[in-house]
């Protein structure tokens, strides 16, 4: 087994914390890891924090919150503040590995490394600091932390990746990175809970009820957008993708599943021409996200294809094609031009976003039988959390110390 001393920014008790790291750690600690979590939390009125302590408990996993402090000047004081808890922890249990997840931590693991001599893990989970300088200002700020990489990065034993995209833009970028050899990366895309997001445990009576609580006419035909909206996501594009629905199914309805975003997805249906009755909004629980997947009949997962985004693997991906939910993506996004594939799970990739192109993916959808769409899931394995438990096993047993690898006698 290992002893992890695992750093991340992202919340625990965040949805990106539920969704992408609570169910590897507790899977992970199951087969025989120790465990110490370091993470960044919103601690005022926050119920998740004392049911996250409890799991934890029960699981044998320590964990060490920080106050969580956007935006950047006041990151650096939670970044001090993560640097301290991470000394102290590490100076008391001498952890095997330091796995470090997100882009400011990297630095800490690093320093770790030095310090200690700790096998060191960089999770490199997208071009942060490429992605604020195409967005956010002072761009100066990000630049330099793009510049930094190289001494962040540059201590790790082994990287993962979310793409193999990702992969070889680190590898030309810092070609000593990780040994420079690429057998000391490995590829971990964003994994769905395939126990959870199973349309096996949905009964036919409950997506019916769920269509009726949305106020769905049980004939439509559903266009879900799963997932919060921002600056990264094309939505005057999925609108243009739902105008060419309604030409083809009149009765179509947009779902869009979200905790953000209503008003401004009203004004650009406005300028489209889409009729506001044709759109529904709900947002809910991650418990409650399977069945509303279930109410709809393809989704739609436009992100800006800018070269920040190759380390991109969304979630949703992964959680709509366990529901056996087709999707229509666009060209340029992770590793998403290989992984969707119409025979392998009915879903197109656009190269474009022009009307006939749009009608056209969305014709090659809706043609497929609903019985190969029953292929998605089992065609989509390697999506799965276990898959993804399985490859962070494989690393782990790999930079731990002989004697404690996992079945060492």
């Amino acid at each position: 087994m290992a002893r992890i001393l695992y750093l991340t920014q992202d919340g625990i008790t965040a949805h990106i914390g539920q969704s992408q790291i609570a169910p590897y750690l507790l899977r992970l600690a199951r087969l025989g890891h120790q465990i110490h979590i370091v993470s960044a939390e919103k601690m005022d009125q926050n119920p998740e924090l004392e049911r996250y302590q409890r799991v934890f408990d029960q699981a044998g996993i320590r964990w060490s919150p920080v106050r969580y402090r956007p935006p950047l000047l006041r990151s650096f004081y939670m970044m001090l503040s993560m640097w301290r808890t991470a000394d102290r922890v590490a100076k008391e249990e001498q952890p095997d590995i330091v796995h470090c997840r997100s882009y400011l931590p990297l630095g800490i693991a690093a320093w770790l490394k030095r310090k200690y001599g700790f096998k060191y893990l960089a999770d490199f989970r997208d071009f942060w600091a490429d992605a604020r300088a195409e967005t956010k200002r002072p761009r100066f700020v990000y630049r330099w932390f793009r510049k930094r990489e190289s001494a962040t990065l540059g201590p790790a034993d082994h990287v993962v990746t979310l793409t193999h995209r990702a992969a070889d833009i680190l590898i030309s970028r810092h070609p000593h990175l990780a040994g420079g050899s690429r057998v000391n990366y490995t590829i971990v895309p964003c994994c769905a809970d395939f126990e959870l997001f199973d349309p096996a445990t949905i009964p036919p009576l409950a997506v019916e009820a769920r269509r009726r609580s949305l106020d769905i006419p049980k004939d439509a035909t559903v266009l879900l957008y799963l997932g919060s909206l921002g600056s990264d996501y094309l939505l005057p594009e999925m609108i243009s993708l739902f105008r060419e629905l309604r030409a083809l199914r009149s009765n179509a309805i947009f779902l869009f599943v979200a905790n953000n975003g209503a008003e401004l997805v009203k004004q650009q249906a406005a300028v489209a021409g889409v009729p506001l009755e044709a759109l529904r909004f709900t947002s809910c629980s991650r418990s409650d996200v399977p069945e509303h997947i279930a109410t709809a009949d393809l989704s739609v997962v436009f992100i800006r294809s800018t070269i920040s985004k190759a380390a991109c693997s969304p979630t949703k991906v992964g959680e709509l094609f366990a529901m056996n939910v087709p999707i229509i993506v666009n060209k340029g996004v992770g590793d998403l031009d290989h992984v969707v594939n119409e025979e392998r799970n009915s879903s197109v990739v656009v190269p474009d976003f022009r009307p006939e192109t749009l009608r056209g993916a969305l014709e090659s959808v809706l043609a497929r039988p609903f019985f190969l769409r029953k292929r998605i899931r089992p065609s989509s394995a390697d999506l799965s959390i276990e898959e993804g438990v399985r490859r962070y096993d494989s690393v782990y047993n790999k930079l731990a110390p002989r004697g404690h690898r996992l079945g060492a006698q």
